[in-house]
């Protein structure tokens, strides 16, 4: 913030800014920081005029209130202004000097349409009275910017100046100066316990924990940064980045909820793989998983615990696919005599009675035929197959489809995996 000096000391400077302007086309021209008269002015001068302020319309109310219920000074008030300047170019005009002026300083502020701390300290240096202006410390930088008047409005603004012959004239804005009282406001009595057993204050509204996005990575890439781009489905095992905001806690824990399954997975995070803006997360693979998961859409949420208060994070959308372990028979395979086929394919997770499988092949969706109990092995007849040679398969199961791709090489690539093709005879 600047004291009652920065209006006055955003003159100077810009007069000084000017001055260099014009001087560098017209040799002995000045500036003269005052109001355009009828007075005749026999060298090349240019009149800075401050004709105007308004309030800045984004900073008017930043300081409000100033003051607590009981009076008392809460913080400084500050007003917030916009300076609007005329300059108006005197000179010979046989040789254009007004224009060559103008010329120069559109050119100049154009180029470097603000103020900066060391223009601002040379303007003080330069005029005792600015002596105490403290604007070369204020937060926000002074920007100039051209004025657009119609002939109408410049016609009004230059009657103002009464009988004064009009000449060569631009209007600049100057945003934004804030100015601020010397006032001292209160001092806040220091804390001395910060809640119930210091453990700090249990807001109900305000920073609450907040789910953004979920990355989902490969094994591989642990640690790699910056990240690969996400893959479009998980797996079991598939490495988790789960970012947001304020998810910090005593205690955090991930929760997994499917449509199929009563019971949430929630997987408890260690204080080294979590931030307060991400938290790494391995789906299981072991032999327990292959039972208690299930492919398809689940809902991800953040469980937060600080003592006693437990919180919970929105809930974004993950997609668990079903990886294909193996197709059977082995390719070629032989139509039978009717042109059907009948493939086995043994997935991971295990496939819930009541989900909805379907073999994707060339042009072909085929539901899996039904079995009565949770299985890892499904099988599909093709009805009257076509022939396909190196047929890319692909396993759908409560409509979230498997990953037909595995990355190989250095550095590494995806390619189609050819243990999930099949040849069709």
């Amino acid at each position: 913030m600047s004291n009652a000096l920065a209006i006055a000391t955003v003159t100077t400077a810009l007069a000084q800014t000017v001055r260099t302007a014009v001087q560098s086309v017209v040799a002995g021209a000045d500036v003269l920081t005052e109001r355009p008269d009828a007075t005749a002015i026999a060298q090349p001068r240019v009149r800075l005029f401050l004709y105007q302020t308004t309030p800045n319309a984004a900073l008017r109310n930043d300081d409000l209130p100033t003051r607590s219920v009981d009076g008392k000074l809460a913080m400084r008030p500050t007003v917030a202004l916009d300076l609007h300047y005329l300059l108006a170019f005197y000179g010979d005009e046989t040789q254009l000097q007004t224009q060559q002026m103008l010329g120069a300083v559109a050119r100049d502020l154009h180029a470097r349409p603000l103020l900066t701390r060391q223009m601002i300290l040379n303007a003080v240096a330069s005029q005792a009275f600015l002596n105490g202006s403290n604007l070369a410390d204020a937060m926000e930088q002074v920007k100039f910017t051209p004025l657009h008047l119609s002939l109408e409005e410049l016609s009004k603004l230059w009657s103002v100046f009464f009988q004064t012959p009009y000449a060569l004239s631009v209007a600049y804005q100057a945003t934004v100066v804030l100015i601020e009282r010397e006032d001292i406001a209160s001092r806040a009595l220091p804390v001395l316990r910060r809640g119930e057993e210091d453990r700090g204050v249990d807001t109900q509204l305000g920073t609450f924990p907040v789910l953004e996005s979920i990355h989902i990575g490969a094994v591989e890439d642990a640690g790699l940064r910056p990240r690969r781009p996400s893959y479009p489905n998980a797996e079991l095992g598939s490495p988790l980045t789960v970012s947001g905001r304020n998810l910090g806690g005593d205690g955090v824990s991930v929760r997994f909820t499917h449509p199929r399954i009563s019971t949430p997975k929630d997987l408890v995070i260690s204080p080294a793989d979590r931030t307060p803006t991400e938290i790494a997360v391995t789906i299981p693979n072991d032999t327990v998983a292959q039972t208690e998961w299930a492919a398809g859409f689940y809902t991800v949420a953040v469980i937060i615990k600080n003592g006693a208060v437990e919180r919970g994070t929105n809930a974004l959308p993950l997609a668990l696919a079903p990886r294909i372990k193996s197709i059977a028979p082995a390719s070629p395979v032989p139509r039978d005599a009717s042109g059907n086929v009948t493939l086995t394919i043994t997935c991971s997770p295990q496939v819930l009675p009541e989900q909805r499988s379907v073999l994707l092949l060339a042009d072909r969706d085929v539901p899996a035929q039904p079995h009565a109990a949770v299985t890892d092995t499904l099988q599909f007849v093709i009805a009257k197959a076509p022939a396909v040679t190196g047929g890319l398969v692909q396993l759908r199961v409560d409509g979230v489809d498997s990953l037909p791709f595995k990355r190989t090489g250095t550095p590494p690539r995806l390619v189609f995996d050819d243990q999930q093709k099949v040849t069709i005879t």
